[in-house]
C-alpha cells in the first residue's frame, strides 16, 4: 500500500495548513475492487494507492479553502478525475468506478507522484523531469536520451537513435496525432534541440518494443506526449534564463474551457559574450516561438488543441578540411507550424477518437556540404486518423481504427562549387492505413494483445501489412513477463524518395522480438528487455562520379540489432533522495545508404550508462540534481589507419552534470545547471582532408561547440493554485 507520498511537507514558512482525510473505495464496470490505482490531487504530491480491496486514505493539507481535482489512474483503465470543495476534516468519497480501456502498447510505466505501474515498456518522465533532469536544459528529447535505455548518446546531435536505427526511425506524437518536424534544423556539430516546451505536457510516454499496431510510420520506437488538461486559474508565469525568456499565462476561461498561451524568446549572444565557443558567430542562435493549447469539456468527452510556431536563424564560421582548406560559412532561416486538434468521446460503451494534425516546415540553409551550397526545403505533411475503442465480451477490449498521412517535400539544392550538384524537385507520398487491436486478460495473470495493421503507400505503391503480439504473466510475487513480435514498415526517407527518379524504392522493413521482465515494490523498479531487431529492404545507392548526387537506388539494405536494456529505480532506500540507472547493451550492424558494406554504424557505440539523482537539502529550501553518462566510442573510418570502413573508435565519451534548485519562497525559484563539471575532453569525430606530401591525409578533431554549457534561470509565478514548491516536487 502506498502510504504518504511525503510525511512533513517540506519549506512551510509561517504559514498553517488545514488537514483533510480522504477516503473512499475504486471500482470496475463489474463492481470489483481494483488493486494499485493511484489516488492523487492534481498538481499535489498529495496521494496513495488502493489496497486489494479498492479502498484507499490519505491525508491532505491545504493553505486555504477552494477546488481540487482527484485523480484516480491505473494501467489498463480509462483514467477517472473528480472536482471536490476542500473541506477539512473527513472526506468520503464513496464508490469510484473506472472502465476497462484499450491497450495501446506505449503507456507502460507511468511515474505519478513517486508511483509506478507498467506493462513492461518505460514511459516515466514528468514535466519538471524534463527541466530538472541535470544537462537536459528543459529539452524533451535530451531527458528521454538521457535518462532511460536503449536511446544511443549523441551529444553532438541531440536527436532520437533507438535500438539500431538511425535518426527517421523514431515517431514523435502529440495527443496520439504524428509531429514530422520534432526537431529544429541544427548546423553541423550543433546539436538539434526539440520543439516542445516541457510545461505544457502532462508527461512522456517512450516505446522501444512491442508496441501496438495502431502506430506505423516508425521501425524503431514511438515518443508520445499529452498536453495538460488540468483546470488553472489564471496563472502566469515569467522567466528570465540565461538563454532567453518566456512567459505564460494559463487561464479557465469557464467551466467547460481552458486556455494555455506562452511566447518564448532564444538568444545566445549575450551567453556567448561570457562563455565564447569554438565557432565563430556572425549571428547566434535565436529563436522566437509561441503556444496556444485549449481543452474544451463536452458532453461525454472533451476536445484539445495545440498549436506552436517558431521561428529560427543562425550564422556562424567552422573549419571543417573535409570540406574546405577556407572557413565554411553556414547559414539557417527556419520557420515551422504545428497545429493539432482532437476529440474524445466516451459513449456509453464505446470510446471514440479522432484527430487532425498539420506541419509546415520550411528552411533554407547554406554552408553544410561545400562552402558554397545552398538549399531550399519545405517539408509538410497532413494527419488525420479516427478510431473505436469498445468491449464486445468480457475481458476483451478491441479498438479499430483508420489513419491518412500526406507528405509533401520539396528541395531547390545547388552548389557553386559543382553544377552537377543540383535538384529542384518535389515529391508527394501517401500513406492510407487500417489497424486493429484486440487485448484480452485470462485468469491468473495472463494477457494477450494482438494487433494487425496494413498500410498502402502511394508513392513505392506497396501495401504492407504488420502483425504485432504480446503475451504477459504476472506471476503472485508481483514480477511481469513478456515476449513480444512484431513487423513494422516505414516510407523511405524524403531526401531519398525526392532522388529516386526511376521510383525503384520500396518502403524498408524491420522485425522485432524479445522478453523482458518488470518488478515494481516499495517505490523500487526493475525492468530488464533482452531484444532482437532484423532490418531488410533498407535504402541502398552510390554517389555519382565527382558529384553528391546519389544514383542507383534500391532496396538491397540489410542488418540487425541485438542487446539488453535495463532500468532501475529506487526512491526507497534514502530519504528525500531518489536515483534511476538505465544501461543498453547494443550490438549493431548494417548495410545502407552508401555503405560498401556491413559495419556498425557511426551514430552507435556497445555500451551506454546513464545515472541520474535528485536529493532534497531540507535545511536550505534546494534541490540539488546529479548526473553520469558515459558512452563507450562510436565506430568512424580513418584513412590513415588500416584499410576498412568504420575501422576505428573515437575515445568513449563522459560527462557529470549537477544542477541545483533553490526556492525563494512559494512562487519564486532559481534553477541552474553545468554540464561536464570535470571538463572531460569528448572528441565528437574527425575529419580528413587531402593528401599530404607523407602519403597521410591531415586530420582534424570534431569538437563540441564547448565543453561545458552553464544554465542560470529565475522564475516568477503570480495567480495559480499551486505553489513553486509543488511544482518543483512535482516527481
Amino acid at each position: 500500500m502506498f502510504k504518504k507520498l511525503l510525511i512533513i511537507m517540506v519549506f512551510i514558512q509561517n504559514c498553517y495548513y488545514a488537514q483533510t482525510h480522504i477516503s473512499g473505495v475504486v471500482v470496475d464496470e463489474y463492481n470489483k475492487p481494483i488493486e494499485n490505482v493511484n489516488i492523487f490531487i492534481d498538481g499535489t504530491l498529495f496521494g496513495t494507492s488502493s489496497d486489494q480491496k479498492g479502498v484507499f486514505a490519505f491525508e491532505a493539507e491545504s493553505d486555504k479553502l477552494g477546488q481540487f481535482k482527484i485523480i484516480f489512474q491505473k494501467d489498463g483503465y480509462d483514467h477517472g478525475e473528480e472536482e471536490y470543495k476542500v473541506k477539512p476534516g473527513e472526506m468520503n468519497l464513496g464508490k469510484t468506478t473506472l472502465y476497462k480501456g484499450r491497450t495501446t502498447g506505449i503507456e507502460g510505466i507511468s511515474i505519478i507522484k513517486g508511483k509506478k505501474n507498467g506493462d513492461g515498456q518505460l514511459s516515466a518522465l514528468s514535466p519538471l523531469d524534463l527541466i530538472l533532469t541535470p544537462n537536459s536544459l528543459g529539452d524533451v528529447m535530451a531527458a528521454v536520451i538521457k535518462s532511460y535505455p536503449g536511446v544511443q548518446l549523441n551529444p553532438n546531435d541531440g536527436r532520437l537513435f533507438v535500438r539500431g536505427g538511425d535518426q527517421n526511425e523514431s515517431a514523435v506524437m502529440i495527443n496520439n496525432m504524428l509531429m514530422s518536424s520534432p526537431f529544429g534544423t541544427a548546423g553541423p556539430s550543433i546539436p538539434a534541440r526539440s520543439r516542445f516546451s516541457p510545461m505544457i505536457f502532462s508527461g512522456v510516454s517512450f516505446a522501444t518494443s512491442g508496441f501496438s499496431s495502431e502506430y506505423g510510420q516508425a521501425l524503431s520506437s514511438i515518443l508520445s506526449l499529452n498536453t495538460k488538461s488540468n483546470d488553472v486559474d489564471k496563472e502566469l508565469e515569467m522567466s528570465v534564463k540565461s538563454v532567453g525568456a518566456d512567459v505564460s499565462m494559463t487561464n479557465k476561461i469557464n467551466d467547460n474551457l481552458t486556455l494555455m498561451t506562452k511566447v518564448e524568446y532564444l538568444n545566445l549572444k549575450p551567453y556567448r559574450a561570457v562563455f565564447p565557443s569554438r565557432y565563430h558567430w556572425n549571428k547566434d542562435y535565436n529563436m522566437t516561438g509561441g503556444e496556444l493549447a485549449a481543452t474544451y469539456k463536452i458532453k461525454n468527452g472533451y476536445i484539445k488543441s495545440y498549436n506552436r510556431f517558431d521561428y529560427t536563424t543562425f550564422d556562424y564560421q567552422r573549419d571543417d578540411i573535409a570540406i574546405s582548406n577556407n572557413m565554411v560559412n553556414t547559414v539557417l532561416y527556419e520557420g515551422n507550424i504545428y497545429s493539432n486538434q482532437t476529440i474524445n468521446l466516451n459513449l456509453d460503451k464505446v470510446k471514440f477518437f479522432s484527430g487532425i494534425a498539420y506541419n509546415f516546415n520550411k528552411r533554407n540553409i547554406a554552408g553544410i556540404f561545400s562552402e558554397n551550397d545552398r538549399s531550399k526545403v519545405d517539408n509538410n505533411m497532413l494527419h488525420i486518423k479516427s478510431q473505436l475503442s469498445f468491449t464486445p465480451v468480457k475481458n476483451l477490449n478491441s479498438t479499430f481504427g483508420v489513419e491518412f498521412i500526406n507528405v509533401h517535400y520539396f528541395i531547390d539544392y545547388a552548389d557553386g562549387n559543382n553544377t552537377k550538384n543540383r535538384l529542384d524537385r518535389s515529391i508527394d507520398n501517401n500513406v492510407i492505413a487500417f489497424f486493429s487491436e484486440n487485448s484480452y486478460k485470462f485468469k491468473k495473470g495472463f494477457s494477450l494483445n494482438a494487433g494487425i495493421r496494413q498500410d498502402y503507400y502511394s508513392y513505392t505503391k506497396d501495401v504492407k501489412i504488420s502483425p504485432r503480439i504480446r503475451g504477459e504473466y504476472k506471476s503472485p510475487n508481483g514480477i511481469k513477463y513478456s515476449l513480444y513480435y512484431g513487423q513494422y514498415y516505414q516510407s523511405p526517407r524524403n531526401g531519398d524518395l525526392v532522388f529516386d527518379f526511376k521510383s525503384n524504392l520500396k518502403s524498408e522493413r524491420a522485425e522485432q522480438y524479445g522478453v523482458n521482465i518488470y518488478y515494481e515494490k516499495n517505490n523500487r523498479t526493475i525492468f530488464v528487455d533482452a531484444f532482437k531487431k532484423k532490418y531488410s529492404d533498407l535504402t541502398k545507392f552510390v554517389y555519382a562520379p565527382n558529384s553528391r548526387q546519389p544514383i542507383n537506388f534500391n532496396n538491397d539494405g540489410y542488418g540487425y540489432a541485438e542487446g539488453v536494456d535495463v532500468f532501475f529505480y529506487d526512491k526507497k532506500t534514502f530519504n528525500n533522495f531518489d536515483y534511476r540507472i538505465s544501461y543498453t547493451y547494443l550490438n549493431s550492424k548494417r548495410d545502407y545508404q552508401n555503405y560498401p558494406t556491413l559495419a556498425t554504424p557511426p551514430f552507435y557505440s556497445r555500451h551506454n550508462l546513464t545515472v541520474n539523482t535528485q536529493f532534497w537539502l531540507n535545511a536550505v529550501n534546494s534541490m540539488v540534481g546529479l548526473s553520469y553518462l558515459f558512452s563507450s566510442g562510436e565506430p568512424y573510418t580513418n584513412p590513415n589507419s588500416k584499410d576498412g570502413f568504420q575501422n576505428s573508435r573515437i575515445k568513449p565519451y563522459n560527462s557529470v552534470n549537477l544542477n541545483l534548485t533553490y526556492l525563494f519562497s512559494n512562487k519564486f525559484y532559481i534553477h541552474g545547471s553545468v554540464s561536464n563539471i570535470f571538463n572531460f575532453k569528448n572528441i565528437a569525430g574527425y575529419n580528413y582532408g587531402d593528401l599530404q606530401s607523407n602519403g597521410m591525409r591531415q586530420e582534424q578533431m570534431i569538437l563540441p561547440v564547448s565543453d561545458r554549457f552553464y544554465f542560470l534561470g529565475v522564475f516568477y509565478t503570480i495567480g495559480g493554485s499551486k505553489s513553486t514548491k509543488d511544482k518543483v516536487k512535482d516527481l
